[in-house]
This record gives C-alpha cells, sequence and structure tokens, in this order.
C-alpha cells in the first residue's frame, strides 16, 4: 500500500522539486506555453533563475519563490499555494515587485527591463466564476486600456480541474487537464492512469513516485504539514480568543445594560405613583429630570 501512496505536487518542496528537475524541463516548458501562449520554440532557452531575494535592509523579511525562470526578458514567477489565506495573494504580490526591482537594477533602461509574467497554481476555489485559468491584466475601468505595466498574473485553479475530470478517460482530457490531475494525485495507480502512455507523464509520476520514498522529501513534506498545522492552530486560537473576550464584553455590557433598564424602569414606577397622587406634570418633570414631553410619553398622555 505504501508504494501506492505519492504526495501531492500541491505542497511547495514537492511542487519545486518537479518543476525544477532538469530532466523534466519539457514538463515546465509545455505547462508555461500552454498557460501564456508563449510559442513553445520561444521556451528553449528557458534559463532558472535564483528564486530567493536579496535582502535590502535590516526590517526586510527573506523572501523565496517556489520557481522563477527567464527567456529573453521575460521573467515568470510560478507559485503553488496550497491553501488559501488572507494575504496569499499579496505576498505573491510582493515577489513580483521583487522581480521587477531586479530587472530594472539589471537592465541598461526601464525599456529594456522586460515583462514579469505570474502563474499561481491554486489548490483551492478563490474567483466567482469557475474557470480552469484566470488572466489579469493591469486595465483601466471604463475603457479598458492596456496599462504599460506589461505585468501579467495567471491563476490556475487546480479544484475546478480536479472534480471536473477525475473520472473522464484520458482519451477525453486535454494535456493540460492530465498535467494537473497528475500534481494533485495521492495514488500512483491513478497518477499512471492519466499518464498512460505518454512519455513525459510517465517521467513525471516517476519523479513524483521517487520523491515520496525519499527520505529529506519526507521530512520537508512532514515540515510543511506540521507548519499548516501551527498555522491553523494560531488561527483558531485567536478566533476562540476572540469569542471569549466577545463574552466577557457581552456580559459586562449586558449588566451595564439591566442596570441601566432597571433604574428606567425605577423612574418610570415613580413618575405613575405620582401622577396617581395629582402631583402636577411639571413638578414630576423635575423630580425625575426629564422633560414634560418625556414624561407624558410615559405616562402616554398628550
Amino acid at each position: 500500500m505504501k508504494d501506492n501512496i505519492l504526495l501531492p505536487a500541491t505542497y511547495d518542496c514537492m511542487f519545486k522539486a518537479l518543476m525544477l528537475k532538469p530532466e523534466l524541463s519539457e514538463f515546465l516548458k509545455e505547462l508555461i506555453h500552454i498557460i501564456t501562449d508563449i510559442p513553445i520554440e520561444a521556451l528553449k532557452d528557458i534559463k532558472v533563475q535564483n528564486s530567493e531575494y536579496t535582502i535590502e535592509n535590516k526590517n526586510e523579511k527573506k523572501m523565496r519563490s517556489d520557481v522563477i525562470v527567464s527567456i529573453g526578458n521575460k521573467y515568470i514567477n510560478i507559485e503553488m499555494n496550497k491553501e488559501y489565506y488572507k494575504g496569499v495573494f499579496n505576498k505573491n504580490d510582493a515577489y513580483l515587485s521583487k522581480i521587477k526591482a531586479r530587472m530594472y537594477k539589471e537592465s541598461e533602461s526601464y525599456i529594456e527591463a522586460g515583462q514579469v509574467i505570474q502563474i499561481n497554481f491554486n489548490n483551492f476555489y478563490h474567483f466567482k466564476h469557475k474557470k480552469d485559468i484566470y488572466k489579469f491584466l493591469f486595465l483601466e475601468e471604463e475603457t479598458n486600456e492596456l496599462d504599460e505595466d506589461s505585468t501579467i498574473k495567471y491563476h490556475v485553479c487546480l479544484p475546478n480541474i480536479w472534480e471536473r475530470c477525475y473520472n473522464k478517460s484520458i482519451k477525453e482530457l486535454t494535456r493540460f487537464e492530465r498535467f494537473c490531475l497528475i500534481l494533485k494525485a495521492e495514488k500512483k495507480e491513478y497518477a499512471r492512469k492519466v499518464a498512460g502512455d505518454d512519455v513525459l507523464m510517465g517521467n513525471i509520476v516517476d519523479e513524483i513516485a521517487k520523491l515520496s520514498l525519499d527520505d529529506t522529501m519526507i521530512g520537508l513534506y512532514n515540515a510543511e504539514i506540521e507548519e499548516e498545522k501551527i498555522r491553523k492552530t494560531r488561527l483558531e486560537g485567536a478566533r476562540l480568543e476572540g469569542l471569549e473576550q466577545g463574552r466577557k464584553e457581552g456580559i459586562k455590557e449586558g449588566i451595564k445594560q439591566g442596570k441601566e433598564e432597571g433604574i428606567q424602569q425605577e423612574k418610570e414606577d415613580m413618575i405613575k405613583s405620582l401622577y396617581k397622587l395629582d402631583v402636577p406634570l411639571e413638578s414630576i418633570s423635575k423630580a425625575s429630570k426629564l422633560t414634560l414631553k418625556e414624561v407624558k410619553d410615559i405616562l402616554n398622555i398628550k
């Protein structure tokens, strides 16, 4: 049974290992080609770039992308986002900014700096429409004019592909759908079925199976799971703490409101008693420190 289990490539450690494996460069090129429409011929000279960003000052945090490659003056950043949390896309936008800064620093002019493209593989639903690939550009809201900033962001919705395609035969699937199913596969038997007799896909499955038995990769995988548990625990702890604080404040506010309502009730009872004793309304108003209108409202008289 253990031999049939795969560590899914939706985890960063597995995703990076696959994308950066020299022997699987054709897989990387084909994915980029399908998503961005960059001609496959133009991708033949693709170069892997350092994915760790330079720290510019002491207050800056260490940042590292999953994958960065370049083709001429185009830089492509590829990120695997295993789960959604508030700020995940802001983090990836920070990567874009870092890449742009690096490009501008290394080029002789801003015109020659080139273009930055980001591809996000999202292992969750986020956007309204159920699309496999979303493409985002900088456009003017009303006229749809394209901004000179040529940055493009793609978002691939893996769950959409998985749910729609999981039970289909490989004859019904596109190559891209098969690639995505293999990335999410947790069973070797299923991944083999999706790969069929395709040599490249078979090599991908072989590499995933090999990595799934590698002690170092298993350690990285377990570390990611542990980090994920810790983050979720902190979020849940913060939520429960917020609920407890809200409960305490609610009780405090309830006591305060109860006292105020009690005082108000006593005042109304006093006004009604004085009125029954034929005390003039003006005198009742002074005694209760209420306006004449408020006294009349309590007594329900005009």
